[in-house]
């Protein structure tokens, strides 16, 4: 049980894993097809916890989910309707992305799997809770609050890449 705990608070004890959530949370409530999108991260962050279950080796997928949430903040602070496909197909690699990031810390077996289990439903739960608080945001300064908490989110985003890319770290 400790295991599925663990993953349960897992996308809440990585920065990145935080951001993405965040804003890919303010991206779905702002966007009109709000299940579509987040079904859409789900699926995705359903595939990347797979692929980890069945071993794939080291991936780029911090990179991939920074440069998502770098992205994501950006079209946050441009509150611009997207297509619904672009949002489905930036959701759903955001959502592989993270996925791919969670490794679980366990020895055993059945405790890494409950701990994937438990990452899906925290990281599906935590992008719902803050996909239906963004929806609610409708008055013109929760709006603009909106777009200043996105405009951050992508300059901090971007300010990891690129320390990373300085540092030598960006697809390692």
């Amino acid at each position: 049980m400790s295991a599925l705990i663990g993953g349960l608070l897992q996308p809440l004890a990585v920065p990145a894993h935080i951001l993405a959530l965040l804003v890919f949370g303010l991206l779905v409530g702002q966007h009109r097809a709000a299940f579509l999108t987040s079904a859409a991260f789900v699926a995705g962050l359903a595939a990347g916890l797979a692929a980890i279950a069945f071993a794939v080796g080291q991936t780029p997928a911090v990179d991939v989910l920074l440069a998502a949430t770098a992205l994501a903040g950006t079209l946050v602070a441009l509150a611009r309707p997207l297509p619904i496909l672009v949002a489905m197909a930036l959701t759903a690699v955001a959502g592989l992305a993270l996925g791919l990031d969670s490794p679980p810390e366990t020895i055993s077996v059945a405790a890494g799997r409950a701990m994937l289990v438990g990452t899906w439903i925290g990281a599906g739960l935590v992008l719902a809770l803050v996909a239906t608080g963004a929806s609610y945001l409708t008055l013109w300064w929760q709006r603009l609050g909106t777009r200043i908490v996105g405009s951050w989110i992508a300059a901090s985003a971007i300010l990891v890449l690129a320390l990373r890319f300085a540092r030598g770290l960006m697809f390692d």
